[in-house]
């Protein structure tokens, strides 16, 4: 169905939000502070569309934060971005402000629309250069798709639809991810 893979296009960034394998060691000298590319698979119930797995990486950034105590984590996949605040314990135990809110404007070739993805829970671990996280998210907005042009045959008469948009489908539903990954290298 060409609007479920919308929601796929659409939920890419969601991907970049949650994750859960085993964590190692602790080190705290930098905070744990540094680029990360983490290995990721999201739950995705998204209605009215048919629930779904999803994989793939997740470049996370982790800098320090205004906050003591707290770091930014910047999540990106796909093309898409969100960024969100952690209180990090000396132990490189990471819990998430909630809510939080990451709105994403879906703009492809195949789909269009705005979503609002509100983080309900989140945790991780930063330790000995190794990130997990844990995140879920309530998803809702609207998404159109295009629709390819064709014609056909009925009763002897030939009918033809021309290529557009759908109407906006209004879409609401959670996406929960997990992952883990290596760091990359250190911030200055």
């Amino acid at each position: 169905m060409r609007t479920s893979r919308a929601v796929v296009a659409a939920s890419s960034l969601l991907l970049a939000i949650g994750f859960a394998p085993p964590a190692l060691g602790v080190s705290t000298v930098d905070g744990g502070l540094g680029g990360y590319l983490l290995n990721a698979t999201s739950q995705v119930r998204v209605s009215p569309f048919p629930a779904s797995e999803q994989a793939g990486d997740v470049r996370v950034t982790l800098e320090r934060a205004r906050t003591p105590g707290h770091v930014s984590v910047r999540l990106e996949s796909r093309g898409y971005s969100c960024v969100l605040d952690a209180a990090r314990s000396r132990s490189g135990d990471l819990a998430f402000s909630t809510p939080a809110s990451c709105p994403v404007d879906v703009r492809r070739p195949d789909a269009r629309g705005r979503i609002d993805a509100q983080l309900r829970s989140g945790h991780g671990k930063v330790r000995d250069g190794w990130l997990t996280l844990d995140l879920r998210f309530d998803v809702s907005g609207t998404i159109s798709t295009r629709v390819s042009g064709r014609t056909f045959t009925l009763f002897q008469s030939k009918f033809t639809v021309p290529e557009g948009w759908t109407p906006a489908v209004p879409i609401r539903g959670t996406v929960t991810s997990g992952g883990s990954g290596a760091r990359q290298g250190a911030l200055p």
